[in-house]
């Protein structure tokens, strides 16, 4: 049997709550979920993540644009640096 990582373990749960929706988990607005941090595999302060929620906003414009309708800061995604 293989070891479930705390990563995979992290992804999974959010996964799962997301309703197994990749794009629900990156743009995941649960906040104060104590994994919100780490939902995309890596830690917020992680070089990987900025770029990769960069690229999720691109791609997921209409989904963003939404979130911005009914007040979400889209600055609640980024890592501040």
């Amino acid at each position: 049997m293989k070891k479930l990582t705390k990563q995979k373990a992290i992804a999974r749960y959010c996964k799962d709550c997301s309703g197994d929706s990749s794009k629900e988990v990156t743009l995941c607005i649960l906040f104060d979920c104590p994994l919100w941090e780490y939902r995309c595999g890596y830690h917020v302060s992680s070089n990987s993540y900025n770029p990769r929620i960069e690229n999720a906003f691109r791609r997921y414009e209409l989904d963003v644009k939404e979130l911005k309708a009914i007040s979400i800061s889209i600055g609640n995604f980024l890592a501040q640096g």
